[in-house]
């Protein structure tokens, strides 16, 4: 037993006390390496997220490349400058939310409503005895008219009453002698229907109209207007195979728009020359009835003619009522109520 005992030693010497105290000091170093370790991975970590915070601060408040400065307002840029320097100063500021610059100014809606009649000549001036004098000119259209040939009134009226004589009448109204009275009353038309929109549009805008240029203006006006209509109805008898009927249709405009403007005629002299409100008022609208049921009338005539495009050519029948019937008086309307 005495020589194994003597080799176990050998192989494992026994521990004095100087190797325990070695062993202590080097645990001791460990646990103090470590701590210093963990103290600086603190540090480290700290100055990381206060450089993440910095950088996040400084994009917000930097300029996006992507914004078209070019193209935003002077005063959205003069407060997304002055935003930029306050929160510059201190970004730990508290700032009310604002809504951006350009989206207010985008926002608000600073447009004007259209006003048709505000490009129109404004303001008084137009003296009665001028007036009475246009009315004077106009009734001596009327006599030259007449006297040029008599008869064209009456087939102008028996025009107006019945289709036989519609026909006869047209065909009488050939070649320059035949069609000049007609015209001439046409002329006279144009001239108090022109004459009627001023005194209809003065009664209704108390006077803010009453001015010589501006009666030109509807005098002018509703004269391109109605021949508008002639200049439409020649396209339409070029471009298709309908002469006969455009034909026919164009003289049944003439002759109601000839009947029209002999009672227009005495009306404009009482709308003109009136003292009191209500009386205008009543003739205003007694001829402004007076005129719609001429225009109904004509319209029934009108489809008599246009009956057997019913059939086969619906869709064109109705684009021409909808662009050349209706459309004018549609916009009228419009322009009448957006100016109220």
């Amino acid at each position: 037993m005495a020589p194994k005992t003597g080799i176990l030693t050998l192989f494992c010497p026994p521990e004095n006390e100087g190797t325990k105290v070695g062993k202590q000091k080097a645990m001791g170093w460990e646990r103090a390496g470590f701590s210093y370790l963990c103290s600086m991975i603190r540090l480290a970590s700290l100055f990381l997220l206060f450089q993440l915070y910095i950088v996040q601060a400084h994009g917000q408040a930097a300029v996006n490349p992507f914004d078209l400065i070019h193209r935003l307002p002077k005063q959205a840029l003069t407060g997304s400058d002055a935003a930029q320097t306050e929160s510059a100063v201190n970004p730990f500021n508290v700032v009310a939310h604002r809504t951006p610059g350009a989206s207010q100014i985008l926002a608000e809606n600073k447009t004007e409503a259209f006003r048709p009649f505000s490009i129109l000549p404004r303001g008084g001036g137009l003296s009665n005895g001028l007036l009475f004098g246009l009315l004077v000119l106009m009734f001596a259209i009327l006599t030259l008219s007449v006297a040029t040939n008599r008869s064209a009134v009456g087939k102008a009226w028996r025009g107006f009453l019945n289709d036989n004589a519609l026909t006869q009448a047209q065909r009488e109204a050939t070649g320059l002698v035949g069609s000049t009275p007609y015209y001439l009353l046409y002329l006279n038309f144009l001239l108090n229907m022109g004459l009627f929109i001023f005194l209809v549009t003065r009664f209704f805008t108390q006077d803010k109209f009453n001015n010589t240029p501006f009666l030109l203006i509807c005098i002018v006006g509703g004269a391109a207007m109605f021949l508008s209509k002639h200049v439409i109805l020649a396209i339409v008898r070029y471009l298709f195979q309908v002469e006969t009927e455009v034909t026919r249709y164009n003289f049944l405009v003439i002759i109601f728009n000839c009947v029209l403007g002999l009672f227009l005629v005495p009306f404009n002299f009482m709308i003109a020359l009136g003292a009191e409100k209500f009386y205008q008022g009543l003739l205003v609208f007694w001829v402004l009835g007076l005129v719609s049921i001429f225009y109904i009338y004509r319209s029934l005539r009108a489809l008599n003619i246009g009956s057997k495009f019913l059939v086969g050519d619906q869709f064109h029948f109705l684009l021409y009522l909808c662009t050349v019937e209706a459309a004018p008086v549609l916009l009228l309307t419009k322009l009448a109520m957006m100016q109220s």
